[in-house]
């Protein structure tokens, strides 16, 4: 036991330490982008704002990173033109976050987390992709206020969405983590969630791009 408390230890500040630098860098690319939609600099070139883009789409695959400040902040500093682009990032950045989670339950990681010293998490994880999707669904059903069931289980991909759009979601995990649930979980067929995801994140990038920036703060 002796030994493995210092380990665990390391472990526990590691997680921390990447946490926190994880969302240092969403804050500073969301305080970047609003920096520049202040200073009016909208002309940045078209290599700069790929890098940004596509920064953006992997921290917004985080979990508990405040994605739709960030994607506000870029709509908001390159307007209508950078819409469309700002949107596929975003839906990215999200089945990123999905992807991760349905390979976190793959046996090849189950057994990389157990090397690590996670058995437990590890053996949990095997358990889950063990368990048959029928199963899970009955667990899961179990587990809502009988009021709700029927709604939240026949209706996941709409409950999926609106999570999605909740303000305030990354005190449940962002989007980030809300996919990587999803996918964890197994639950979700991976051509719905695509779907559901591409028409989650278009309301604001559509409205931009037919209206203008006038509807944004």
């Amino acid at each position: 036991m002796r030994a493995t408390l210092p380990r665990l230890a390391l472990r526990l500040a590691l997680v921390v330490i990447l946490v926190a630098a994880n969302l240092w860098l969403a804050l500073w690319l969301r305080d970047f982008a609003a920096e520049m939609a202040a200073q009016g600099r909208m002309d940045l070139l078209g290599a700069t704002l790929a890098g940004l883009l596509l920064l953006y789409a992997v921290v917004l695959a985080i979990p508990f990173v405040p994605g739709a400040e960030i994607g506000l902040a870029l709509l908001m500093a390159h307007g209508a033109t950078a819409a469309p682009f700002v949107w596929g990032a975003t839906a990215l950045g999200l089945i990123l976050a999905y992807a991760a989670g349905r390979a976190l339950a793959a046996p090849r990681t189950c057994r990389t987390i157990d090397r690590m010293g996670f058995d437990r998490a590890a053996a949990a994880l095997g358990r889950l992709r063990e368990t048959d999707p029928d199963t899970r669904l009955r667990r899961l059903e179990d587990s809502v206020p009988r009021w709700a069931r029927g709604w939240v289980l026949r209706r996941r991909y709409l409950l999926l969405a609106l999570l999605i759009n909740l303000p305030g979601n990354s005190l449940i995990g962002g989007g980030g983590g809300i996919l990587i649930a999803a996918g964890l979980s197994r639950l979700f067929r991976s051509a719905p969630v695509l779907l559901t995801l591409v028409l989650a994140t278009a309301p604001v990038p559509l409205l931009l791009m037919i209206l203008g920036p006038g509807i944004l703060p």
